[in-house]
């Protein structure tokens, strides 16, 4: 049971990590000190596994974090999150082409039903449209 645990909190930790270094913006540096300081706090509470997890995960951030790949890191989350963008906006013109087709036909629960689709799909690309100007501006600080 306790190996469970510890295991756990070394998934939570990994991916508290990884949601973190997904953040082009922040420097080769930083993740090392971050890394360091979740090791401290690791060893403070005889984590042994999460220690050892983490050493690893510092190792290879000094091995091969640098400004070049930091920057490739972004310009490829950006690639990503426009693709994502082109898709969710061919979603919508899917979506309008149904609504469309409801209202010709006079359909009043299809037209609800393409209309909250509608709505969900433009939040849902009004939300990668925001992901996606973050992301620019992450880039742009690190040139």
């Amino acid at each position: 049971m306790k190996k469970l645990l510890s295991a756990l909190a070394v998934v939570a930790t990994v991916g508290m990590f990884a949601s973190a270094s997904a953040q082009a913006a922040e420097s080769c540096a930083a993740k090392r000190s971050a890394l360091e300081k979740e090791i401290r706090i690791a060893e403070q509470y005889g984590n042994a596994y999460k220690v050892a997890s983490l050493k690893k995960a510092l190792a290879e951030v000094k091995a091969h974090c640098t400004s070049e790949s930091v920057q490739a890191d972004a310009q490829k989350k950006i690639a990503k999150l426009e693709k994502k963008a082109a898709e969710k906006r061919g979603d919508i013109v899917e979506v309008e082409r149904d609504l469309n087709e409801a209202k010709a036909k006079g359909d009043s629960k299809k037209i609800a039903k393409y209309q909250k689709k509608m709505m969900e799909k433009q939040a849902d690309l009004r939300e990668i449209e925001q992901d996606l100007r973050q992301a620019r501006a992450e880039l742009g600080s690190l040139r």
